[in-house]
């Protein structure tokens, strides 16, 4: 058995309401936001690494040739007394020929192939470590492990 309306149809209209139109448009709005937001910000960071690892490589291949200059004054490069791992003014002739912003630390030197085994960049909030691996033999490959990161300030505490 049918139900029947007080008017004997059963034919229901339902009027749509503007409000809960502009409701379905502005969550549908919010959330194409939310998406395209996470997607320019992924996109950003993303460039921001390569921008840092490039930065990074440069900065590898003009240590190699720094360590040259010094290895024909018979002065070392590698100074793991210091600091950042290198000679005193090693890290100004490095920008003169490969300008960059950040921090470079040098950890660990092969004196003999004159080659950086290990060695951060920071630059910004973007951390770029070089690792040489080796084949366990003493010979070393073109290029060793990259590793980028990117870090956040989740808490900052000033004094004063």
């Amino acid at each position: 058995m049918e139900n029947l309306n007080p008017d004997n149809s059963t034919t229901t209209f339902r009027v749509e309401n503007p409000l809960d139109r502009f409701k379905k448009f502005a969550v549908v709005i919010i959330l194409a936001a939310v998406i395209l937001g996470g997607i320019v910000l992924w996109a950003r960071i993303s460039s921001g690494a390569r921008s840092a690892l490039n930065t990074a490589r440069d900065i590898r291949v003009t240590m190699k040739l720094i360590s040259l200059e010094y290895y024909g004054e018979e002065n070392p490069f590698y100074d793991p007394s210091s600091a950042d791992g290198m000679a005193a003014d090693a890290p100004d002739r490095i920008k003169s020929i490969c300008p960059y912003s950040g921090d470079l630390t040098l950890y660990t030197w092969d004196e003999e192939n004159s080659i950086p085994l290990s060695f951060t960049y920071r630059d910004g909030r973007y951390l770029v470590e070089y690792k040489e691996i080796g084949h366990g033999d003493g010979s070393y490959g073109m290029n060793g492990d990259w590793t980028v990161y990117y870090d956040f300030k989740i808490m900052e505490y000033k004094a004063g």
